[in-house]
This record gives structure tokens, sequence and C-alpha cells, in this order.
């Protein structure tokens, strides 16, 4: 089961998840499930709903802190992320 974007306590300090284009949508568009072709096309459509918002920074960087692993979180993907965050090991 998925972790709830909206959960107590969570690091929302900034209040960037009131402004997010995703927080009306399903959320289990950003966590797809099933088969490759199925799981490509809800990534691609989470990403869509991604590319229109505005609070995406801040999301990404969310997700990066808190080592969300999975799911779509300013628009990108579980594999995306692990490549950031390698990146910015590597950079530190």
């Amino acid at each position: 089961m998925a972790l709830s974007w909206m959960e107590a306590g969570s690091r929302d300090l900034e209040g960037w998840r009131l402004h997010a284009a995703c927080r009306h949508v399903d959320p289990d568009l950003f966590f797809p499930t099933g088969t490759a072709r199925s799981a490509a096309d809800h990534i691609e459509a989470a990403k869509a709903v991604c590319r229109s918002c505005a609070v995406r920074v801040p999301c990404l960087e969310y997700a990066l802190s808190s080592h969300q692993d999975a799911g779509i979180w300013g628009g990108t993907s579980e594999e995306e992320r692990r490549v950031l965050r390698g990146d910015r090991l590597r950079l530190a």
C-alpha cells in the first residue's frame, strides 16, 4: 500500500502539497501496477499531471529527501529518482 501524501507528521513545511496538480487525482495513478504496458501507460499519465504542476520541484525534493522509493513524484519514476540520488551522492 502506498503512503498517503497527506500523512500526519509529513515534512510538508512549505505547504506545497496544497498546490499540487495531483491533489484531486486518484492517487493510484501515481503508483502503477499491472502489466508492463498498463504500468507504462499509468506512468505516462501521471507524468502528464506532473508536467502541469506548479510545485513539481518541491515535490521532487520531498521525494528525494524522504527516500520515496515507490510511485511518481515530481514527474520522476522510481528509477529516475535512484539515478538522481546517486548523482547527488557522487557530487557530495
